[in-house]
């Protein structure tokens, strides 16, 4: 069946470009959707026709003279948008410098308006978004303005006046849209712009290549949750309906768009979606982009421009952790805008299907580890109810160091399938099946000239998981009936790293200093993992002296793992030419352990239980300020090795700030990535 739109002919049922056929066929969905582009109208709907004119904002995506996208939002009353007809859009309104005395840029739209890149019949291209916060309905469309339809383009006044032609709509669904209430916002408008000098003859942007961008703008981009993305594909031989501009919303949590080390480029997670993948596709195809940044409480606008690359598989894990796909964009202009919107809107809900935001630390992947490597789980060693050590043999040799993570790839055992939406846990959506936990184990120590920062190279590994509530993985594993399963448990082992380490037995900082090199290792519950392997590498020493002082917070006795605290507490012992076992003298680890037990009752805790253990004392309260300081009281010379849960992290952090300790000299690791 076919259609005739504008006097070209397309399949009603296949009509996806080049671009988004690609990225279908990489993501094997394209069989799934192939006949779902006719849900790709010609025009508004009847609801949609409805619904512009109650919005007070739009969301618009255009062209400036080098063909490169901006994104625009547009304000005014309600009722600044009309649609006359299902192939019409009307907006009046006008916008106006707020803030003249910093001297900001005009928005964008006026230069691409007036100079931008036109196509046959003088005509310009448009992609643009309605979306209404208060409830995150969402409506997408895109098509062109004739020069007829540029009614009234005047930078001077801030007066915009258009009549656009409607080729294209389609809704989207509210995942990952923010509920926002907008609260209007009072101030007197600067908007005697009447000097000649002000209209704009070139788009007044700050390179982004060259000059990377500043404080305010890095602040604006850490704390969004959502950005307006515009991006085009544009061939005038095809039928309009594949082929034009597109402008969409992406949400997230806060954080979730992270910058490139030299804040030159930014990378953003591409999240479960209708799998259309109209902005990949046009991306696949026309590398430039548009991005918008709004900052809701202060109404300053950061408009982005630049190119984008797709990444997707264990590219993705790199560069993004826990996810199938992002997207990095080279910054090559921008634009900041100060209080360039009239209203300020408060975050009333974060949407349910945003994923966690992994951590914003620097990971490292071993670039040693064969990408054909397969851990096979040997053993299960249970603690507790929710806490287990997993015994993995790799196939072949794999490198890491104390303190470091592993990836394993458990997609094989995801049996959910697609699905849209979730209600009952959205955020399965996302979930690839893809786990990082630390490794509890430690490698053997190897020759000085060893690679690895002297580690050697090993076979097999071990990590004390969690069970996580709700958790897929975490779950499937603790509840895996190792013994009764008919074949081996393998699963592909993705990588390995992280920075979260001590100095290696090579560093120069342990093998030449000359009195012990101090570490203060603070953790909260399952966050004690890598101290638990950096403490079994740092016993394997011959050279130099460490001093550690490890403070561990858990709710109960147990939750210490008191099997794992005798064993790395032990003395180690050597055999006598007589060939007896005596105890090491020359240990160059200095070990004292203190253990906090937040909600352990003394009178329920044996004491044959608390004294059996050498080198570690148990405290029957939370950890705070003072006990801190009482536990490890030269905090000041040591360096402080912080890991747990985000809460205890930030009320720890707070108590060192309390003892003057400077938030430089603290390294973290979180269990959110």
């Amino acid at each position: 069946m076919t259609t005739l739109v504008q006097g070209s002919i397309v399949s009603l049922y296949d009509r996806w470009h080049s671009g988004e056929r690609k990225i279908q066929d990489l993501m094997h969905v394209r069989e799934a959707v192939q006949d779902m582009s006719s849900i790709m109208r010609p025009s508004l709907t009847t609801q949609m026709q409805e619904f512009v004119p109650g919005l007070n904002y739009f969301f618009i995506g255009t062209l400036d003279d080098q063909g490169r996208p901006w994104v625009s939002i547009l304000t005014g009353p309600k009722g600044f948008l009309q649609s006359p007809n299902s192939k019409c859009l009307e907006i009046r309104t006008r916008i106006t410098r707020h803030s003249e005395q910093t001297k900001d840029a005009a928005d964008p739209i006026f230069f691409n308006l007036a100079r931008g890149e036109t196509f046959k019949s003088g005509k310009r291209m448009w992609g643009a978004v309605a979306l209404d916060f208060s409830n995150r309905r969402r409506n997408k469309m895109n098509g062109v303005v004739y020069p007829d339809g540029l009614l009234t383009v005047d930078e001077t006044s801030g007066e915009l006046q258009l009549k656009l032609t409607v080729e294209q709509s389609i809704g989207n669904c509210p995942k990952y849209i923010t509920i926002r209430e907008m609260k209007a916002q009072t101030r007197s408008e600067s908007t005697d712009s009447s000097n000649a000098e002000n209209v704009t003859t070139a788009l007044e942007m700050t390179g982004g290549s060259s000059l990377g961008i500043g404080d305010q703008e890095i602040a604006i981009i850490r704390q969004a949750d959502c950005f307006f993305i515009a991006s085009r594909f544009i061939d005038e031989n095809l039928a309009d309906q594949t082929s034009g501009m597109d402008c969409n919303h992406r949400g997230g949590n806060p954080g979730f768009v992270r910058l490139g080390e030299d804040n030159k480029s930014l990378v953003f997670p591409d999240y479960s979606g209708n799998r259309f993948f109209n902005t990949l596709g046009n991306i696949a195809n026309d590398e430039r982009v548009g991005i918008l940044f709004i900052s809701f409480e202060t109404g300053d606008l950061l408009h982005i421009t630049g190119r984008a690359k797709i990444f997707v598989g264990k590219g993705s894990q790199a560069l993004y952790p826990h996810t199938q796909r992002c997207v990095q964009v080279t910054i090559d202009g921008h634009l900041l805008r100060n209080d360039a919107i009239p209203f300020r809107m408060h975050t009333r809900e974060l949407s349910p299907y945003n994923p966690i935001v992994p951590s914003g630390q620097k990971r490292t992947i071993e670039e040693n580890l064969d990408s054909r490597v397969s851990a096979t789980l040997s053993r299960i060693t249970k603690h507790t109810r929710d806490i287990s050590t997993f015994h993995f043999n790799t196939s072949g040799p794999i490198r890491y160091s104390p303190g470091q993570y592993a990836v394993l790839d458990f997609s094989q055992f995801n049996t959910v399938g697609y699905r849209h939406m979730a209600p009952d846990d959205p955020q399965s959506l996302n979930d690839d099946y893809i786990r990082t936990w630390t490794i509890s184990s430690a490698p053997l120590l190897g020759t000085l000239t060893a690679q690895g920062e002297g580690w050697q190279e090993t076979s097999e590994f071990t990590m004390t998981i969690k069970r996580k509530p709700g958790g897929a993985v975490s779950n499937f594993l603790h509840n895996l009936p190792l013994e009764s399963l008919s074949r081996p448990f393998t699963v592909p082992l993705v990588s390995t790293g992280g920075n979260f380490v001590f100095p290696g037995p090579t560093s120069n900082s342990i093998t030449q200093s000359q009195s012990p090199v101090k570490f203060a290792l603070i953790s909260g519950g399952i966050g004690s993992t890598p101290f638990i392997s950096m403490i079994r590498g740092a016993k394997q020493l011959q050279h130099g002296s460490i001093d550690i002082k490890w403070v561990n917070s858990v709710p109960y006795f147990e939750d210490s793992l008191p099997e794992i605290l005798r064993e790395i507490v032990e003395v180690p012992q050597v055999k006598t030419p007589s060939g007896t076992a005596e105890l090491k003298t020359d240990q160059p680890l200095n070990l004292s352990i203190e253990v906090f037990l937040s909600r352990a009752n003394p009178t329920s805790t044996p004491s044959t239980q608390l004294d059996a253990f050498q080198n570690v004392r148990f405290h029957f309260e939370r950890l705070g300020t003072q006990a801190l300081l009482a536990t490890i009281p030269d905090l000041q010379d040591r360096d402080i090795f912080l890991c747990g849960p985000e809460p205890f992290m930030e009320a720890t952090k707070g108590y060192l700030k309390e003892l003057g300790v400077p938030l430089g000299r603290i390294q973290t690791e979180a269990f959110n990535f």
